[in-house]
């Protein structure tokens, strides 16, 4: 068997482990959410007829084995439910939020992405210089800034001083993109892309200072090769794959920790929607919204794994 075929089923068995493992942990986390779905329903004044109407049109009243079973043949199925506040799919509810999440956080990760690799690779580069202690110091700032502290500061100055983008996010929409919706965007944005920048931006920094240090690299600056040519050809391939990993890390994590920037600029997402899912105890979409969460940090994690080790000339000869 080749080195693809051998990697691509590894990555397949590793892929399906991790998704059932998800779906298990998912499932018990959320039965095990204190209060009882029937009376956060159906209200204090229910009676106990109607709670067990609930429970039995529900399935609250199976054996737990019974219920998972259940839930997993309906999401092999592709059906992730019915809201019990609302009676509605719980597919309508979510997919369009999701959407947008997805949306905010692939526009932040991009502006995390360019900037901390820029940035880092420069810092590494310039190793003891002012650049690298400007860099160093405010990284260390913004890591240890809350991120709600974060969504407020961009809201107050450049939304409320300044006036330049609105700080209701509100009104951000997906399938149309007319400039209010589109600006809806650029504060969360910014703040998650701030979230991510530092972690990533240190990483690269201390990747590139080690590279800096290998002997190709004093090689090629005696063969004159210096500036941009340097380190897109040598700094840049060498130092990038533990970045390129910890980038899929912070992507995956940012679509369920968008939770704190989306309900500081009132934006429409998944997060927002999880909130007010546990608040009413609707445990249809708490298990959709994590279960996607946990299954798009898996499946990214395991991509990004398996992309790192055929790009990698290292790992790639250590497994053959």
């Amino acid at each position: 068997m080749s080195l693809a075929a051998r990697e691509i089923a590894r990555t397949a068995l590793k892929l399906a482990v991790s998704l059932v493992a998800v779906s298990i942990l998912v499932f018990v986390l959320t039965v095990a959410i204190p209060g009882d779905p029937a009376r956060a329903v159906l209200g204090k004044a229910a009676t106990p007829a109607q709670l067990s109407a609930f429970d039995a049109e529900h399935g609250f009243d199976h054996p737990l084995w019974l219920q998972y079973a259940d839930y997993v043949s309906n999401l092999l199925r592709g059906n992730l439910g019915t809201s019990y506040a609302s009676s509605v799919s719980v597919a309508s509810l979510v997919l369009p939020r999701l959407c947008r999440t997805l949306f905010l956080v692939l526009f932040g990760w991009t502006i995390a992405a360019v900037l901390s690799l820029s940035v880092g690779l420069a810092s590494g580069r310039r190793a003891g210089r002012a650049f690298d202690s400007v860099v160093s110091v405010v990284t260390l700032v913004v890591s240890a800034t809350p991120e709600f502290m974060i969504g407020l500061l961009l809201a107050f100055v450049i939304g409320y001083h300044l006036g330049w983008l609105p700080t209701d996010s509100s009104s951000a929409g997906f399938y149309d993109v007319p400039w209010p919706a589109l600006s809806s965007y650029v504060l969360p944005s910014i703040a998650v892309a701030l979230t991510i920048s530092p972690y990533v931006t240190r990483l690269a920094r201390a990747n590139a200072r080690e590279v800096m240090g290998e002997p190709y690299i004093r090689a090629a600056l005696l063969r004159g090769v210096g500036g941009a040519r340097l380190t897109a050809r040598h700094v840049l391939p060498n130092a990038s794959p533990p970045v390129v990993n910890a980038l899929a890390l912070q992507f995956a994590g940012s679509i369920g920790g968008v939770v704190v920037t989306e309900t500081v600029f009132g934006f429409p997402g998944i997060g927002q929607l999880l909130v007010q899912a546990v608040g009413e105890r609707d445990l249809a979409v708490v298990q959709a919204i994590a279960l996607i969460i946990g299954g798009a940090y898996v499946v990214i994690n395991v991509l990004a794994d398996a992309v790192v080790r055929l790009v990698t000339p290292r790992l790639r000869g250590a497994q053959a």
